[in-house]
């Protein structure tokens, strides 16, 4: 009878410590819908901060270390981890996204930017301009297993749907780097277009910085990339099967890179060097439509049927409606502030933009082109925004 009561007494003690560890497990749990939150990546603050999405307040931050300033912020397909490139550091910084804690921090090459992982989770390809390589970390060990060298500033990385390819933008030079993922090597390099003999006796040219491949996009059947070079004023359509340029088109003057529309139609350059767009119809691979836009464009937002194209040091963001193909007005968010790129909510309903001379992000509604800004908690010179499974996920 002594031994049956000690077996309840320990059989009460074990649950009640279980149920103490799974409280504390629920206690620690800061995200339990990966999908229901705004990231936002803050560069001089040096932390990513969490926003939930229904009632736009700062529900978590993560402080990564001081001189860090993080570039771009990025989760997992799986939901798991977020992870951003510290530019001034060198590293990588990983964090759970459940937990909000800093589970991981991994040296990597020169200023590391831009980052993408593959479509299965498993890799994390950062990207590390001023070292001219790409870091890879495997995402099961947390450790970086390799650095792809011989890249020309890299940017951003865009993997085939299957994983075995990543197509990696060099805005240093005027090819697209092709890397066989099962080995993570450099294959090829595809150049969009010749650069004419004529720029080497143009000093401006000869001496200027190179305005090369941000990214190459992949177009609505998941076969063809575009990808836009900056100097010569074209893009490129890429036949992913083959790796080989099949056609180049003309927009306009020194355009940053191309940004597909979510219902698979249209991409659409924006073109610093004359201050327009370019809107190309993905069926026919020509220019449907050249409109006019604003200095300096970071980036391009497609919601409500419109594309919203940020023109960061103005403080307006432009609007198109993507039906008629015409200018449908600007939003003004403010005088002498600069805005730097937004993401859309799965929904494409709302915009969620940076601005980092006020600290705030600003929530547009696509329908009624209203907006509020949100100045709470939210960080030091936020730099960008990131939500699982947008369409519109990108930076700089």
């Amino acid at each position: 009878m002594s031994r049956t009561r000690s077996l309840v007494k320990l059989a009460i003690v074990v649950a009640t410590a279980l149920a103490g560890t799974a409280t504390l497990a629920q206690q620690d749990v800061k995200i339990a819908d990966p999908t229901s939150v705004v990231m936002i990546v803050n560069r001089d603050s040096n932390d990513l901060a969490f926003m939930d999405i229904k009632t736009n307040r700062i529900i978590g931050r993560v402080f990564l270390g001081n001189n860090v300033n993080p570039h771009m912020v990025m989760m997992s397909p799986d939901g798991r981890y977020v992870v951003t490139g510290g530019t001034r550091a060198n590293k990588a910084y990983i964090i759970d996204v459940r937990t909000l804690k800093l589970v991981k921090v991994i040296n990597v090459d020169i200023a590391p930017e831009h980052l993408a992982f593959s479509p299965d989770s498993r890799w994390y390809y950062q990207g590390n301009p001023e070292g001219d390589s790409i870091s890879v970390i495997d995402m099961q060990s947390l450790t970086k297993i390799k650095t792809i060298p011989g890249f020309a500033e890299p940017l951003n990385v865009t993997f085939t749907a299957d994983g075995s390819k990543a197509y990696i933008g060099n805005y240093g030079a005027h090819w697209i780097g092709v890397v066989d993922v099962r080995r993570h090597e450099l294959l090829k390099k595809i150049q969009i277009r010749e650069v004419p003999g004529v720029a080497i006796l143009d000093p401006d040219k000869y001496l200027g910085e190179v305005h090369g491949i941000n990214i190459a996009m992949f177009g609505p059947d998941g076969r063809y990339l575009y990808a836009a070079d900056g100097d010569l004023g074209f893009v490129g359509v890429i036949d992913s099967r083959e790796d080989r340029v099949v056609k180049t088109i003309k927009v306009g003057k020194d355009p940053w890179r191309i940004y597909m529309s979510h219902d698979g139609k249209y991409g659409i350059t924006p073109n610093n060097g004359d201050e327009t767009i370019s809107i190309i119809d993905l069926k026919a691979n020509k220019v449907a439509a050249t409109l006019e836009a604003g200095p300096n464009m970071t980036g391009v937002n497609f919601a409500a049927g419109k594309a919203f194209v940020i023109s960061s040091t103005s403080g307006f963001v432009y609007v198109y409606d993507m039906n008629s193909l015409r200018p449908a007005g600007r939003i003004r968010i403010g005088l002498n502030i600069q805005l730097e790129t937004a993401t859309t909510d799965t929904q494409d309903q709302k915009l969620y933009l940076a601005d980092s001379t006020e600290n705030a992000i600003v929530v547009i509604d696509a329908k009624t082109q209203k907006f509020e800004k949100i100045t709470e908690n939210v960080g030091l010179f936020p730099w960008g925004t990131h939500i699982m499974d947008s369409k519109d996920n990108y930076c700089h």
